[in-house]
């Protein structure tokens, strides 16, 4: 059963210099495609693309809703690309698991009256903008253009170098120690929107003034942070790691009771003091559930290519591979209360999926019921 969410699609009119004479103009109109959206909010609605571009010297990946006569192969994301010729240099050719994804690279616009919410993705600690595809084009599917970056001093080629003594060349562990440079790149974006709304491939679909923001672990404290300083971010989603939100701004934490890496009880104390607040906790679940990163299968890279390594930093290592497979499959959670196995990805991801959703529906859209209670078993809500 699916409902149509008629997102005012009608027409994009373009007004084009025209012939009949000196100052005329000739206005050309482009028929709009309906947004007909599947009724469960964790299911894809229309065809999404994907393309990688430069706004104002910051390179982005951005997810968009596209044309129902797309066709083409879907992308796949090779994280053997972020991997720094230094490390190359060191291990040689290194092969990991790639990411499929539900887009298709450089994929026709889908044409919209009503201009689509823009939404920033901020990626975690040794990820990139490409970490959590399942989520970005989720919501792309569903009427949004998603943008990401990668933060420089936190990001997987950053972090790669680091994990050899001494030190690769590129190492940086900037954002460790320095300002978090999510909040600068969210910020870039933000003042680049209405230039992309008004030029370029975005002209006319895009509200600059509909905008949020959600992020996966380090990016869950970028997302936070945002939101308490920023007031062009209407809502926003941590997951995974929060940070106090002083902003009279709406709030979903989405968290994992089985969190290795970030304690529950962090997560919960920065949902209580915010303004307004939800928190969904997923029972079972691990670090990485609200990204692919365990398609890369990090502990095989591990085994494959560092353990024998003398010149291995063991400690970063350790610590990089604790993260790496924190809710991923084979790996079993270190806290004794959580059991002999990781509720599966299969189950978690729709949950994901259906609450960013409803969440920016909610507060981008104006519309749905917003987050609800008992909608999974898997899943409980924290009310404000």
């Amino acid at each position: 059963m699916r409902s149509v969410m008629w997102i005012r699609v009608v027409s994009v009119m373009l007004l084009v210099s025209g012939c009949g004479g000196e100052g005329s103009d000739t206005a050309v109109a482009f028929d709009g495609e309906p947004l007909a959206l599947p009724e469960n909010p964790s299911e894809m609605g229309v065809p999404v693309g994907v393309r990688t571009e430069e706004w104002d010297g910051l390179t982005v990946e951005i997810w968009y809703p596209a044309s129902d006569d797309t066709t083409g192969d879907t992308d796949s994301v090779n994280f053997v690309d972020w991997i720094p010729a230094s490390v190359t240099a060191l291990l040689g050719d290194v092969t990991v698991p790639l990411i499929d994804t539900a887009a298709v690279r450089d994929a026709s616009l889908r044409l919209a009256e009503s201009p689509y919410p823009v939404v920033f993705f901020s990626h975690g600690l040794g990820g990139t903008r490409m970490q959590s595809t399942d989520l970005t084009v989720h919501l792309a599917s569903r009427g949004y253009v998603v943008v990401a970056s990668d933060h420089a001093g936190r990001s997987f080629p950053d972090l790669l170098p680091c994990l050899f003594t001494p030190p690769a060349d590129g190492c940086d562990l900037g954002a460790l120690v320095g300002v978090d440079p999510g909040i600068a790149d969210a910020s870039r974006v933000a003042d680049y929107l209405p230039t992309a709304a008004s030029e370029g491939f975005l002209s006319g679909v895009i509200d600059p003034e509909r905008l949020g923001i959600f992020g996966h672990s380090a990016g869950g404290g970028t997302t936070s942070n945002v939101l308490s300083n920023d007031p062009r971010f209407l809502a926003g989603i941590p997951m995974a790691g929060a940070d106090n939100v002083t902003r009279d701004v709406p709030v979903l934490v989405l968290a994992a009771d089985c969190d290795a890496t970030v304690p529950l009880s962090s997560i919960q104390a920065a949902a209580d003091a915010a303004v307004q607040a939800q928190m969904v906790t997923i029972a079972g679940a691990g670090h990485l559930v609200f990204s692919d990163l365990c398609e890369l299968q990090f502990g095989d890279l591990y085994d494959n290519y560092l353990a024998d390594r003398e010149d291995l930093s063991s400690f970063f290592a350790d610590t990089l591979l604790a993260l790496g497979t924190d809710g991923c499959a084979g790996y079993p959670p270190p806290l004794p209360e959580c059991g002999d196995a990781w509720l599966e990805l299969e189950v978690s991801d729709p949950i994901a999926r259906h609450y960013v959703t409803v969440f920016f529906d909610q507060h981008l859209y104006e519309s749905g019921d917003g987050v609800q209670d008992g909608v999974f078993d898997q899943a409980s809500l924290t009310l404000p």
